[in-house]
């Protein structure tokens, strides 16, 4: 373990790395709990209590934590983040544990960085308001604009692509017992998804998204054990990537490691590659950007390219059984959980357009395995 000393005055406790904290929990719908009972100023006598620091405190938005911008005096920024006390702790740990393997991998990988406590520890616990335990962990706060509401210009996805990459070969030597856990957003789970499609109201949709998944349960399925498996970010999408401004040219910072999951590589480069679908006559223009980028840095097999257009389909089969599911089950909040369904079924449609023989060849060009 780190030896860690005391907080220096002023300033942001020291970072770890190799440290592990594993605690046990239970397995519960996240959707289905509310947020972490704190409000800024119990947030800000835990910061000042467990870590040390003190400064200008301002609540973020987030679906299931609770999340706080910690201004310091010194004008550092940090982020006090408290977990949902309904997510496993494994799988907490495991992202923590992820974050300080990365500090030791790539030193200048932009990704948050885990604060010791005064404690020495990368995590403590804390009581809300309602008596609920939580997870709290203080990470460093990354600047920058998200890709959501930037305009890429030339030569972003090629960068996104090596990036990712570099994100992904940052994690090949990681190990977590949580690694396997049962995520329905992993791609190789995509058999699961099959009692969800009866929540899906257009028939004609229903009725794609059921060949979507014979397709992989005849013909993908059997060969993901096959490819190169290990740790991945797997949800490297437009609202967790950090760019240099409002004309992207560059990623400065990805955030989110809560859909970590041990699963095959390609499975993650799909996800990322299927929010970067066009429309027109070359929808595959900037997926062959950042394939290229990716395969430059880590250097893709043919096999895995072969599979890749049924994977990314399947990224959109997942998004839209699990959106239908969802929104049934919580109507309330239908237009927040369905805001990706149009770019969705926009996506398969593309897929669709240029056809897999046609994108598998034009992908293998890309990727430099013709």
């Amino acid at each position: 373990m780190t030896e860690v000393g005391i907080t220096p005055q002023g300033g942001l406790p020291p970072f770890l790395s190799g440290v592990r904290v594993e605690e046990s929990g239970n397995k519960t719908d996240l959707l289905a709990q509310d947020p972490p009972a704190f409000d800024a100023a119990l947030a800000a006598e835990v910061a000042l209590q467990r870590y040390g620091i003190s400064g200008e405190i301002k609540p973020l938005a987030a679906e299931k934590d609770a999340n706080f911008l910690i201004t310091l005096p010194s004008g550092e920024e940090a982020l006090l983040k408290i977990t949902n006390a309904a997510e496993e702790r494994t799988v907490t740990d495991m992202q923590t544990a992820a974050l300080m393997h990365l500090a030791a991998a790539d030193p200048d990988l932009p990704v948050q960085r885990i604060c010791a406590s005064l404690s020495g520890k990368a995590a403590e616990i804390a009581t809300a308001a309602d008596g609920q335990s939580h997870v709290v962990r203080l990470m460093t706060f990354l600047g920058g604009t998200v890709l959501s509401n930037a305009a890429p210009q030339p030569g972003l996805h090629r960068a996104l692509g090596d990036f990712h990459a570099r994100v992904a070969l940052g994690l090949r030597g990681f190990f977590h017992p949580a690694g396997g856990h049962f995520l329905q957003w992993d791609i190789k789970q995509a058999g699961h998804l099959r009692p969800l499609l009866a929540d899906v109201q257009d028939a004609a949709l229903r009725a794609q998204l059921g060949r979507t998944l014979d397709h992989f349960d005849a013909e993908v399925a059997p060969q993901l054990p096959h490819l190169r498996a290990q740790v991945v970010h797997n949800d490297f999408n437009p609202h967790n990537i950090l760019v240099d401004g409002p004309q992207a040219q560059h990623p400065v910072g990805l955030i989110d490691f809560g859909d970590m999951v041990h699963t095959p590589l390609a499975c993650d480069l799909a996800v990322a590659c299927s929010y970067q679908l066009g429309q027109g006559g070359e929808p595959l223009q900037d997926v062959c950007e950042m394939v290229a980028g990716f395969a430059r840095r880590l250097p893709l097999e043919p096999d895995e390219i072969a599979l890749l257009p049924s994977l990314i389909r399947l990224r959109h089969a997942t998004t839209l059984a699990i959106g239908a599911s969802r929104a049934r089950r919580y109507p309330d909040n239908a237009p927040y959980i369905l805001r990706n369904a149009a770019a969705s079924q926009r996506g398969l449609a593309a897929l669709d357009h240029v056809g897999d023989a046609a994108a598998i060849e034009t992908l293998h060009r890309a990727a430099g395995t013709e």
